[in-house]
């Protein structure tokens, strides 16, 4: 902890999920954290903020916070009693113990928990849930799990090189993501790189931010990705560009051979390109040598998510870009740290239901039925697929628990909410999944109000099922936050870092692989040290728009928030979402811009304000997440899996990107 100037400076690591995992400095004066800015020591370039830095520092002042324990008089009523910890927490412990009575089991007992908070002591909450014995929990995750999946399956593991290699580069591809909104310190490689000559290509269907930026922008159709590397493949092969060293690859000559017989006619008619611009592509991969491909999370949530990702990777290993300065295939990296999660407490006797069909899932589970369900670091009734399912499951549940900082619309149908500190008030360790960024989180603040972590919520319940039924929970909750991180930070994770324990992160983040460079040795993670290639399906199905449904909908990250996380500006909002069409899409169907529509398929519809945008497509519509003070655009998805993701988070990733509406006037 420093001081300086009349402020209490403490380090804070955003946990808000996204690449750059940016090191923070919070200033605190009087007992009130005035300001925030970027934490410059590790690298000067984290010294500015994203644009949703203000928003970060807002929620901890936000007049709309939780800071109370509420119980709900009448499910989904809004009829809120504001009630002691001791109320709420004997509630909960008395109705956890009488279901495992009437059950014999603890199976009843279900946790839905993900990526609000990432920090290692927020596993409390699944540390909590395994110490009672086998409960119901989720397993994968809506994100990235088809390229995970892909990348394992190729190299072995998840590796991402250092962004600031990216100035060695000669070609930089930009595939499916928009990191002048999304990662902003990464675009300072990516500028040095361009002012050095180097040329940028953005691949997108929406022509982002930083597609305004690049040197080149292709406009591909939603979910042709693959369509578009099999084209590359077979036309580089055919030009001699590829080089297959069977020393290093296996399966290269069958990739080979399969896309020769590929018929190109059909793989144009896919990606639906001109054809200059898939010749200059052709040419600057052919010619501008590191080539670096960088791997957004949109473009693997299609059906054919992981076939894109193992193709993009073939085609780096197969034109000599992998484990050279410059060069690689970035996606996420997973391989950093290899923590004990002792927190966390795993138990091999979970029953586990797939995050991505969970209500649809958890209504099948009759042996015995879920009765309870604990939330956390989420707020799926804005953020899941399956929402029929999941308002038809809600009335099967007992009890509905709610941990969060606002009155969620998940909140808003919980019998028990429950304050949760942020992260200024407690201490936790982070770590990210791009840049591999390691820091540490300082209480900047006592937690306001009564707010609580979740790790001392797990402490509370586990003291007072034990004081009711005695060895009920083996969680260790007379330990300390210190001696939970120390168990975090054994000998051989120090070694591994570099460091003498996580106290040394006050004194600044790090980075957990410095090298830089993904596969420099050559050697690979895979059984035999190769790179694996991937084998081709029989047949590439490119899910399209139809007659009915003539629109495809894509819903991206906006750039002031992530996900459904605006309640500090929840206000500016509009009512309904905003959804974007191509003005001559719009006048066809006598639709003007500021007008009221309804958009629908077969999972449902929603109320929508159009806006037009000239450079989207003609059959597609856009609408940013967590943009509206109503609606939720996952009303149309119907939670199409994508073919890989079992394999790394235990189910097959989301295709969030392949829905497909009709729109009409309100």
């Amino acid at each position: 902890m420093l001081y300086k100037d009349g402020y209490q400076i403490t380090r804070h690591t955003c946990p808000r999920n996204c690449y750059d995992s940016c090191p923070l400095l919070a200033y605190t004066r009087n007992g009130r954290i005035e300001k925030l800015t970027g934490d410059a020591s590790s690298n000067p370039h984290y010294a500015q903020l994203c644009a949703k830095g203000k928003q970060i520092l807002d929620s901890v002042y936000h007049p709309q916070r939780l800071l109370f324990p509420l119980r709900q008089q009448g499910r989904g009523t809004g009829h809120w009693q504001r009630i002691t910890w001791d109320t709420a927490i004997e509630i909960i412990a008395r109705k956890m113990l009488a279901l495992k009575e009437r059950y014999h089991s603890t199976l009843p007992l279900c946790l839905n928990k993900y990526s609000g908070n990432f920090g290692l002591l927020h596993y409390a909450c699944e540390g909590m849930f395994n110490s009672l014995g086998p409960t119901t929990q989720t397993t994968g995750t809506p994100c990235f799990s088809s390229g995970i999946d892909a990348q394992k399956l190729d190299f072995g593991g998840n590796i991402t090189s250092d962004v600031q290699t990216l100035v060695h580069s000669q070609l930089i591809i930009l595939w499916g993501v928009n990191p002048a909104w999304t990662s902003i310190h990464s675009m300072e490689a990516i500028y040095q790189a361009q002012a050095k000559g180097t040329k940028i290509v953005v691949i997108d269907p929406l022509y982002t931010e930083t597609a305004r930026k690049a040197d080149y922008y292709i406009q591909i159709r939603p979910g042709s990705d693959a369509a578009l590397v099999l084209l590359l493949l077979q036309k580089l092969a055919a030009r001699g560009a590829l080089h297959n060293d069977p020393q290093r690859i296996r399966g290269g000559d069958k990739l080979l051979a399969d896309i020769q017989r590929l018929d190109q006619s059909q793989l144009e008619a896919v990606i639906d390109q001109p054809a200059e611009a898939i010749d200059t592509l052709i040419e600057l991969i052919a010619s501008q040598h590191p080539m670096h491909i960088w791997c957004g999370f949109g473009m693997q949530r299609h059906v054919h998510g992981g076939l894109t990702i193992r193709l993009i990777d073939a085609l780096a290993m197969l034109t000599g870009n992998i484990g050279i300065p410059g060069g690689g295939v970035n996606f996420a990296d997973r391989e950093g740290v290899d923590f004990p999660y002792a927190t966390k407490r795993e138990r091999a006797d979970t029953r586990y239901v797939n995050i991505n069909q969970f209500s649809q899932t958890l209504r099948s589970l009759q042996d015995p039925p879920v009765r309870l369900l604990w939330i956390a670091c989420r707020n799926l009734v804005s953020q899941d697929v399956g929402l029929r399912e999941l308002q038809a499951l809600w009335s099967e549940l007992e009890l509905v628990v709610v941990a969060d900082k606002f009155l969620t619309k998940t909140a808003e149908m919980a019998d028990i909410v429950l304050p949760v500190t942020t992260e200024f008030e407690d201490i936790d360790v982070y770590t990210g999944y791009f840049p591999r960024w390691l820091g540490i989180n300082e209480a900047a603040i006592p937690p306001r109000g009564e707010a609580k972590s979740d790790l001392e919520i797990a402490r509370l319940l586990t003291r007072r099922l034990n004081e009711l039924a005695p060895g009920t929970s083996d969680f260790p909750a007379e330990q300390t936050d210190e001696e939970f991180l120390d168990a975090e930070f054994p000998p051989a994770v120090c070694r591994q870092l570099g460091i003498n324990g996580w106290r040394q992160l006050r004194e600044g983040a790090i980075k957990v692989r410095p090298s830089g460079i993904a596969w420099q040795d050559g050697k690979f993670a895979t059984d035999d040290g190769k790179f694996h290639c991937c084998e081709l399906p029989k047949q590439l199905d490119v899910l399209l728009p139809t007659e009915d449904y003539p629109f495809h909908f894509i819903t991206p990250h906006a750039q002031q928030s992530i996900n459904g996380q605006t309640y500090t500006r929840l206000a500016e909002l509009p009512e309904y979402p905003v959804v974007y069409i191509h003005p001559d899409s719009a006048k066809k169907r006598r639709l003007t811009e500021g007008q009221h529509v309804i958009l629908w398929n077969e999972y449902g519809s929603l109320t929508a304000t159009i806006a037009y945008d000239d450079t989207l497509a003609a059959d597609i519509l856009m609408s940013y997440q967590g943009s509206s003070q109503q609606g939720n655009v996952n009303a149309l998805n119907g939670g199409h899996p994508t073919d890989l993701g079992t394999l790394s988070t235990g189910a097959p990733g989301l295709a969030l990107y392949d829905v497909f509406v009709n729109i009409r006037a309100k």
